[in-house]
């Protein structure tokens, strides 16, 4: 009867351990890889707009990074308005062309997590949409029916000044080039 209860408790302080060794390795492999924040940049509209008065071109080139800024900076607005399920600590995106990576670190719960999230971008008028394609841990698919976002806005009509409309958005391999109808009569307005 002794002999019972020493292997019961064996047996369970066996089973013990190697739950804890499943849950410590399964917190090391979503564990964070990089350190990340949620600051960004903001991007100077003014100058570019300034520099297109001057050229007389109705054309306005965002490099990868200031589109990555304000992707980072839209992902703040939608974290604020959206419950997630998990809290986001940390980001950076990559453009490549219509694709957006965001390297995002987060909490769920006490357990902190790194993770790859694909975007597909696309245009519309004013507005840049990020639509979430996919979510990776370690190159292990995260299912959409776990988490999934939905599309993210970026109106670039919030950083604009009214005497200039979008009217069209080209995607390229180092950016966007936005093309615009202005109202050249308004134009003194920009220099008050």
């Amino acid at each position: 009867m002794v002999r019972r209860k020493k292997r019961a408790g064996r047996f369970l302080l066996g089973i013990l351990i190697l739950l804890l060794v499943i849950i410590g390795a399964a917190v090391w492999f979503v564990y964070p890889t990089q350190s990340l924040d949620m600051r960004y940049r903001s991007v100077d509209f003014k100058d570019k707009l300034m520099t297109m008065v001057s050229n007389r071109d109705t054309r306005m080139l965002l490099s990868t990074e200031e589109v990555g800024e304000l992707s980072k900076k839209n992902m703040v607005k939608y974290i604020s308005t959206h419950n997630l399920g998990v809290e986001i600590t940390g980001a950076d995106f990559t453009m490549n062309g219509t694709t957006m990576t965001a390297h995002m670190n987060g909490k769920w719960g006490i357990v902190p997590f790194g993770a790859v999230l694909r975007f597909q971008m696309s245009a519309e008028g004013s507005h840049l949409y990020l639509t979430h394609q996919s979510t990776t841990i370690r190159g292990v698919e995260v299912p959409q029916n776990l988490f999934q976002l939905e599309p993210i806005q970026v109106s670039l009509k919030d950083y604009l000044p009214d005497l200039v409309t979008v009217n069209n958005v080209k995607f390229l391999s180092d950016g966007l080039e936005l093309n615009f109808t202005m109202d050249w009569m308004s134009i003194p307005s920009l220099f008050k």
